[in-house]
């Protein structure tokens, strides 16, 4: 049966797995097809001998506005991996069809199996094709987690706008690679909605173009849409992982910022976050932080105004409640940069035992840093990524992988060259190490 791309221009994705149910989307365009036609989902996997194929749902799909469908299925087994399709039904009769992806499903509640994530953050079009995601593609991981910057929607006012820009970036071949093989978790940061916007500023002066770029963000990703656009929840994987997605852009308060109460993650948030964190079973706590939480030395690493280092007294409450309740092995992954780097949260102190992971960059550059990383200087560099903290930095180009395993007590975390596929960084890193 053909592909039709023409009805299904933007390929398929998943998201939000949980140990018994996802949620599954695609763009339908109705006039494509021939009148009466409708989307089907089949949902199906593979069963106990070999070759024979169970099918688990077939599911009529009825697109929102401008053809976007999300479609949940639920009753799934956990931990495993699902194939899913869209179809054009026609006269009773499949007559087109979208790539076939795949999904697995969250572990069982008991489980402290290993976990391979691939994360990206950052792909700018300038650097199209995103050859590093083609490059993830190919490698085996259980599911991705982009931590913001997906599509650089910049210079975009109305809903068209923010959809056409989704759209370039959807229909990139990175992106048409590495969505199908895995199922999704993402965060957004500032460029889905504006480069470094002020959240309070557009929301008294454009309050519409907000709600239009949230709005394109929930409708062409696999992510859930929670009340008021509330994107903050949290995913876990057994007893292995449990992944916080966080908005740090669009609910903090920069006029706070200097106050003695600054406003990074809303009061609801936080609290959310640090009842999630402390009741959490999982031995990995990942916090899904498109900004980073590092305190990055002075003076090369400007802007504190916008990351958690500009607001130190939110960003210390959280770390302190952390480290009174003895809450362990809570990681952070983070983008924005334009670097990849590998770091302690801070040179010395309690923080010192804590990581952070800035994945990528999938597709971008241009961070002024990276000259440092570039340049013959040794002395610039240990000024901007003292060896004392930091283990690795890149301002090249990459592919990230994570392993989190329970039973070594230890994450694994490599950048993989995109073109030669060669590791640029591989260890395996313990807290408090």
């Amino acid at each position: 049966m053909p592909i039709d791309e023409a009805a299904f221009p933007l390929g398929l994705q998943a998201g939000a797995m949980r140990k018994d149910s996802a949620l599954l989307w695609t763009r339908f365009v109705a006039d494509a097809v021939p009148p009466g036609a409708v989307a089907k989902l089949w949902v199906w996997r593979d069963g106990r001998n070999a070759g024979e194929v169970i099918l688990v749902h077939e599911l009529p799909v009825e697109p929102a506005a401008r053809g976007y469908a999300h479609v949940p299925v639920s009753g799934l087994a956990p931990a495993t991996w699902y194939r899913y399709a869209f179809f054009v039904e026609a006269d009773g009769a499949f007559i087109g069809r979208t790539v076939v992806g795949r999904f697995r499903t969250a572990f069982p509640d008991d489980w402290d199996w290993p976990l391979t994530v691939a994360a990206t953050t950052c792909t700018n079009f300038k650097f199209a094709p995103y050859v590093a995601l083609q490059a993830m593609a190919e490698e085996p991981a259980d599911l991705f987690l982009h931590l913001g910057d997906m599509s650089y929607n910049d210079g975009a006012f109305y809903l068209s706008e923010y959809e056409e820009r989704w759209q370039r970036t959807l229909r990139d071949p990175g992106y048409r690679a590495l969505l199908p093989r895995m199922g999704l978790y993402a965060t957004w940061d500032d460029h889905e909605i504006s480069n470094n916007f002020d959240p309070e500023a557009m929301q008294a002066t454009a309050p519409s173009q907000l709600a239009d770029a949230k709005q394109a963000f929930f409708e062409t990703l696999a992510v859930e849409r929670g009340p008021n656009d509330r994107l903050w929840r949290s995913y876990r994987w057994g007893r292995t992982a449990e992944f916080f997605v966080l908005d740090s852009r669009t609910e903090r308060r920069p006029s706070t910022r200097e106050s003695d109460e600054p406003i990074y993650l809303s009061p609801e948030q936080l609290a959310w976050l640090k009842q999630a964190l402390e009741e959490s079973p999982a031995h990995f706590k990942v916090l899904l932080n498109s900004v980073p939480m590092t305190n990055f030395p002075p003076p090369l690493w400007g802007l504190q105004g916008d990351r958690w280092q500009g607001y130190q007294a939110q960003r210390r409450a959280l770390l302190d409640f952390i480290a009174a309740r003895h809450i362990e092995n809570v990681w952070f992954l983070s983008g924005d940069f334009h670097l990849g780097f590998v770091t302690r949260l801070d040179r010395e102190g309690p923080d010192r035992d804590l990581w952070e992971i800035a994945v990528g960059p999938g597709g971008n550059g241009n961070n002024p840093l990276a000259l440092v990383l570039e340049g013959d200087d040794p002395q610039n560099r240990e000024l901007a990524f003292p060896s004392a903290q930091f283990a690795y930095a890149s301002g090249d180009i990459a592919g990230t992988f994570l392993t989190f395993d329970p039973k070594q007590n230890a994450v694994r975390v490599r950048f993989v060259d995109p073109v030669t596929r060669a590791d640029r960084y591989d260890a395996w890193l313990h807290q408090g190490d």
